[in-house]
């Protein structure tokens, strides 16, 4: 008898761990962030504004891509990347990785530069729409993290995202073009071919492609380049793809 009850309590023990992991699996953390963010964007307004969560897609060359949020209204359209991360957050523009430091400085987490990624789903969006120029890029980390070391104006916290809502800019475009942008978008949506598994493996292919030299954005060749800051690898195809990678 006891040692049914020994059983028991290893196997609910063990039960319990696998679904506390999956429940705090790097995608599901994500989701919330998602959920979040897309309650305050809210539902498509016809006329005002238009709203997709969760796009997947692949483009020509079998990149895949995945857009958190997409805000279209008058004054362009809002490419919204979330990040579910807690702790202090640092980084800059250029930097091809950002720090999130825990435990008062003896735990520290390093991830891609969110807006370089984001830059990457804009491309990859404004090669599919033919549109250039109307593209806003937004990042947005829910409220435990603490964004006081990140200088950027289109990186803020899930309490200051409403403000794409009433922010003007030289961008207007008309009804008829916010509702076929949001057509062509919901089409490549509800036609996406491509899983999330698959869409794991282009991540790692495309990780493989730089090694090697090719451009994860366009398929162009990598070159060294040099700027201000010392030599880089720079996308043969610029200035219509801008992709850069600091050489290690």
């Amino acid at each position: 008898m006891i040692y049914g009850i020994i059983i028991f309590v290893v196997i609910f023990l063990l039960i319990a761990l696998i679904i506390s992991k999956k429940i705090l699996s790097p995608r599901l953390k994500g989701r919330k962030g998602e959920i979040v963010v897309a309650r305050i964007l809210g539902k498509t307004i016809s006329g005002r504004q238009y709203v997709i969560n969760d796009l997947l897609f692949s483009d020509q060359l079998g990149h895949s891509c995945q857009i958190d949020h997409i805000y279209i209204n008058r004054y362009g359209i809002w490419i919204i990347e979330t990040k579910n991360y807690s702790g202090q957050i640092y980084g800059t523009i250029d930097q091809r990785e950002w720090t999130q430091v825990l435990a008062y400085g003896n735990t520290k987490n390093h991830f891609y530069n969110p807006i370089k990624q984001n830059t990457t789903h804009i491309y990859r969006l404004a090669e599919y729409l033919n549109e250039k120029n109307i593209f806003h890029n937004i990042i947005c980390f829910l409220n435990q993290a603490d964004l006081t070391n990140i200088t950027i104006a289109n990186v803020f916290t899930v309490n200051n995202i409403k403000f794409i809502k009433s922010t003007q800019t030289d961008i207007n475009l008309s009804v008829e073009r916010m509702e076929s942008i949001y057509t062509k978008l919901l089409n490549l949506k509800h036609n996406n071919q491509t899983g999330r598994k698959q869409h794991i493996k282009n991540i790692h292919k495309m990780q493989r492609d730089v090694q090697k030299g090719i451009c994860p954005r366009c398929g162009s060749e990598l070159v060294v380049r040099k700027g201000k800051n010392g030599q880089f690898y720079g996308c043969s195809s610029y200035p219509d793809c801008k992709f850069t990678k600091k050489i290690d």
